[in-house]
Order: C-alpha cells, then sequence, then structure tokens
C-alpha cells in the first residue's frame, strides 16, 4: 500500500473518528468539565445553570472569554434552526472541538512529512488516532483540552521553524502557545520557553531582539483582548490567568488552593500515561527525545513531565497539553528503531505488524471500556427528554451522591433544574446562577455561602420532598446521610429507565481500564480458572432515573415507552 494511500486511509478514520463517533459516545471524565465550563455555557445560551466559586466575581479564576467562541457558534444555530432540543448544543459544541482538533492535526501530518517522511507522518496520524487519551481529552470543553489541541498547531510551526530557523514560523509557533495560555491555561507557557532559548542562542542579538519584540507583540494583544472581554463581562479589571497562576501556586496554603482537593504520589502520571497511550506508544516515545533536530520540543515534555510530578496535587486533564508531543516522539522513536532492522526485511515486518496490531488491540479496549463503563449518565439524563410534558412548569432533577457525574444541563429539557439532595459529601457544592435580570447582572452577583477552602454550605442544598426527579447508583447507601436509597424507594416513587455502570467496588483494575468481550473472557476463564478472576472483573450495577409519580402524574402514561435495562 503506498504512502498515500495510508494517508487517505487514516485521515478517513480520523474524520469518523473526531467528528462522529467522539462527539456522541466520549465520556465527561471530570466534573469540571461539567461544572465550570459547560453550566456557564448553558448560562450564555439558556439563560440558568449552576454556578461554582470559581466564577464568583469574589474570585474570578475562570475566564468568560473562553466560552464565548463557542456561544457565538451556537447563537447562530439557534437562529438558523430555533426548534432545535437544548441538548443538540452538547454534540455541536463537540463536533466543534473535533473539527478544530481534526484540522490541526491534518495540519502537523503535512508538516511531518515534509520535515521527516511521510511514513514518520503517517505513523504519528496513526498513533493519534488510536490514542485513547486523545479520544475523550479532545472533544472535552476544558482549557487544558483546547491548550492540548492549539499545542499541535504549535508543534506544526515549531517544526518548521526548526527546519529553517526563520523567523515568521517562529512567531507563529509562540502565537499558538500564547493564545493556548492566556485563553486556556497559564501554565501552558512553559512549553514554550526550550523553543524561545533556540532561538536565543542560534540567531544574532538583533535578530532576537526583533523576535521578541513581535512576539511580545502578538502576546499583548492576545492578553488585551482577553482581559478586556473578562473585565468587560466580570465588570471589574479581571486578568483571569494572573488570578488562576495567584490562587493556584502564590496563595496555595493548607487550607487554600489546588491541594485541598487532594493529592496523589509522584507515580500518578506514569498510571495514567498508561491508561491513555497505548504501551507500544511509551516505550517508543523516549527514543525519540533524541532527535537532535527537535530537541527543543523533547525538552518542553520533559519539562512539563518533571515540573507536574513534583507537584502534590494531580490531575489527568494536566497532562494533555503534552498528548501530541509524546505521539510525535514515538514516531520518531519508531523510525529509529525501525533503521536498525533494515538488513531483515522479515525483521522488520514482524515488529511493524506486533506495533500496529498491539496498539489498535489496546486503544481499542481501552477507548471501549470507556464509553461502555462509565457512559450511563450520558444515557440516563438524555431519558429525560422522553417527560417533558407540561414544560411550562418547573421541574426539580434531584442528585445526591452521584452530583459530580451530571453531565451538565443541555441535556436537561427546558424548565427542568438540577438539585443536590443531602448526601456524604462534605465539600463546596455548585450553587446556581442567579435567573433573573440581564446576563450580565447574572454574572456579576456575588453568590451566597461560597468559599475558596471547599468548606460545606448547606444552602446548595434541596429538600428531597420537592423533587420530580431523581438519579442515583443501584449500590447501598449511608443511612445517616443520604436523603434517598434507590434500594427502597418510597412508594411514590418508580424506576423509569437505568442503564449499566460499572461497579468500581466489585471490579478488579484491569475490568475497570479495559474491556474484554465476554465471550473472551469466558473463554480465558476456562483456560486459567485459576488466575483469569483474579486480574481481570468488571462488575456492573445500574445507573438509574427515578419518576415521583405522585408529583408529576404524566410518568405513568409515558413509562411504557421509556426503554428500560
Amino acid at each position: 500500500m503506498s504512502g498515500k494511500t495510508v494517508t487517505l486511509t487514516l485521515v478517513l478514520l480520523l474524520s469518523l473518528s473526531r467528528l462522529c463517533l467522539q462527539p456522541v459516545f466520549s465520556i465527561i471524565s471530570d466534573c469540571d468539565e461539567t461544572y465550570n465550563y459547560w453550566e456557564p455555557l448553558n448560562l450564555l445560551v439558556r439563560g440558568f445553570g449552576k454556578q461554582t466559586w470559581e466564577y464568583s466575581p469574589e474570585y474570578s479564576i475562570r475566564s468568560w472569554s473562553f466560552l464565548l467562541p463557542f456561544y457565538g457558534v451556537l447563537h447562530a444555530f439557534q437562529g438558523i434552526l430555533p426548534g432545535l432540543d437544548a441538548y443538540w448544543n452538547f454534540y455541536i459544541t463537540r463536533f466543534l472541538l473535533g473539527l478544530l482538533s481534526l484540522v490541526l492535526e491534518i495540519g502537523l501530518h503535512w508538516e511531518i512529512s515534509k520535515l521527516m517522511s511521510i511514513r514518520v507522518a503517517n505513523l504519528w496520524l496513526f498513533f493519534q488516532l488510536f490514542n485513547p487519551g486523545w479520544f475523550h481529552a479532545s472533544v472535552e470543553l476544558l482549557p487544558s483540552s483546547v491548550a492540548m489541541l492549539l499545542s499541535i498547531g504549535s508543534i506544526k510551526y515549531a517544526l518548521r521553524y526548526l527546519s529553517g530557523g526563520q523567523e515568521k514560523p517562529f512567531i507563529l509557533s509562540m502565537a499558538f502557545t500564547f493564545i493556548a495560555g492566556v485563553l486556556g491555561w497559564p501554565f501552558v507557557f512553559l512549553l514554550g520557553l526550550p523553543l524561545c532559548f533556540h532561538y536565543l542562542i542560534t540567531h544574532k542579538l538583533i535578530n532576537t531582539i526583533r523576535a521578541a519584540f513581535d512576539a511580545g507583540t502578538v502576546l499583548t494583544l492576545v492578553v488585551i483582548m482577553v482581559v478586556g472581554l473578562d473585565s468587560l463581562i466580570y465588570g471589574k479589571f479581571t486578568p483571569v490567568s494572573w488570578n488562576a497562576f495567584w490562587y493556584n501556586v502564590v496563595d496555595a496554603s493548607e487550607v487554600s488552593g489546588p491541594n485541598i482537593f487532594g493529592t496523589e504520589p509522584w507515580f500518578y502520571y506514569i498510571l495514567n500515561l498508561v491508561l491513555n497511550f497505548p504501551l507500544p506508544v511509551l516505550v517508543l516515545a523516549p527514543l525519540g527525545l533524541f532527535h537532535r533536530r527537535i530537541w527543543p520540543l523533547s525538552l518542553s515534555l520533559l519539562a512539563w513531565l518533571a515540573i507536574f510530578m513534583v507537584q502534590p496535587h494531580k490531575e489527568e486533564r494536566f497532562l494533555y497539553p503534552i498528548y501530541g508531543f509524546v505521539t510525535l516522539s514515538a514516531a520518531v522513536g519508531y523510525e529509529k528503531l525501525v533503521s536498525l532492522f533494515k538488513g531483515s526485511c522479515c525483521l522488520h515486518k514482524t515488529f511493524q505488524l506486533g506495533t500496529i496490531a498491539t496498539v489498535i488491540l489496546l486503544a481499542t479496549s481501552r477507548i471501549a471500556a470507556l464509553v461502555i463503563h462509565y457512559g450511563a449518565p450520558l444515557q440516563v439524563y438524555g431519558e429525560l427528554y422522553n417527560y417533558t410534558l407540561n414544560t411550562d412548569k418547573s421541574r426539580n432533577v434531584c442528585t445526591g451522591r452521584e452530583w459530580y457525574h451530571f453531565p451538565n444541563s443541555f441535556l436537561l429539557p427546558d424548565h427542568h433544574r438540577l438539585k443536590f439532595v443531602a448526601s456524604g459529601f462534605d465539600g463546596l457544592l455548585p450553587g446556581d446562577f442567579p435567573e433573573e435580570g440581564g446576563l450580565l447582572n447574572q454574572i456579576r452577583q456575588i453568590p451566597p455561602g461560597m468559599n475558596k477552602e471547599n468548606q460545606f454550605d448547606e444552602g446548595k442544598l434541596w429538600p428531597s420532598d420537592d423533587c420530580d426527579f431523581y438519579v442515583d447508583i443501584f449500590k447501598p447507601i449511608d443511612f445517616f446521610k443520604d436523603d434517598f436509597n434507590p434500594l427502597w424507594m418510597p412508594s411514590d416513587w418508580d424506576k423509569i429507565s437505568c442503564y449499566k455502570f460499572i461497579d468500581v467496588e466489585d471490579s478488579k483494575i484491569l475490568g475497570r481500564s479495559f474491556y474484554v468481550p465476554e465471550c473472551v473472557s469466558n473463554h480465558l476463564q476456562e483456560l486459567f480458572p485459576q488466575h483469569w478472576p483474579k486480574i481481570y472483573k468488571a462488575g456492573q450495577t445500574d445507573y438509574c432515573l427515578y419518576g415521583n409519580v405522585t408529583r408529576f402524574k404524566e410518568l405513568s402514561q409515558k413509562k411504557d415507552s421509556a426503554v428500560v435495562y
């Protein structure tokens, strides 16, 4: 098969994944995405949503500028197709993120093919396609996800600069980094430092000064635009990137800052990389770090890992910006390794087929596990659109201990609102944006009961007697803390719809992380009856939507048409 045929095949498969599969099936893996980005976007589009303390004007460490491009597109769609259900906003936004990823990936593929070879470029695209981490991260509404996408653009122009040493591609590479850092996540600036150092040591002083001036001009324009928009929206001078840096680094303490949300050991990110990249990619990536022509990119990758590994508070999304660096390094490493097999065509082919097969198998198994084991919340909340009679009346959709699995309010029909009932959670729950007054008034009001110490506020709870719907996992509760018991609901509550969800307590780590078809698992059980159950088990439970028939008589009429699993 020729290189061009391979490229076309990969691009078609990548398009299918980014534009069709990921927007529909990718899970929401972090409640930060839900409450800090989807909910404020829902406010912009529909006028209501949950509000976190980060969006309080008192703290203002989240940028509204980040959401404005998505709001602009959704607003245009509403004008063109005003009858669309609200959940389409969710899928359109994901489609836009997938499209951005696709365009930037194709651009970098073209650049790699020119600088290195079509084989390295195709291999990189293959590693991108079968990349479990990229599968969900590239359609997540997070600054770190957008920074991950923009890093592809930065790498593209960095490669062009490293191949010729010209100023223009250097400035363009830095521009992508600046936008990612100011509009998205300020820590992304770190990724651009090695390239700046390379320019400094390889160019004359006058050229360096001119490049610094041009780069500074670009940065200033980006800062003015973003800070200006955020200040206008918040109603005061608001440098969000600086506020976020101050909170996370300068003002961090034992009672405030990222560490109060949990800490992890140094090897957390190593385990995380194993889950988000097929093992051959992680084995090959270190070999690519020694490619002399792209050492600034290798240094960016290593510096990012070194700095974030020593931070006590660790989260999966903190590594998103280097995902493109990892796959590029793996593609280069593969090329270096197969050069050792030039004298043996048979050995080369065996290694090639083994690598491709292993990557496809591991990536597919991991992606399937995420979708099958953790996709129930998206499906359950989507069922609410089957029960929207008399939508002029307010409906309260309640949840307790499963508050962090709520996808977003775009999956709630009009006049439906998410409410929290008492559970064992003792941290600060999100509140609600006010729904009265204009949009700017809703944003600028200081909400009650907010704090940056994650201290519980009882005002965020809703009386369970006023719930129309309830969502929970079918597991035993803490009778002293939880308002509802899904194992024994009151007589006026009916189970409407349930979907399968991973039972973490009844599963092995391999069962939670990778999907093995039941027929294959049963066969392995027969072959290794003593060992297979010890290393693999994927227990399941039900993730259910309940309805209060007394408060919502229509449920008894519609229940027969619902899909119950």
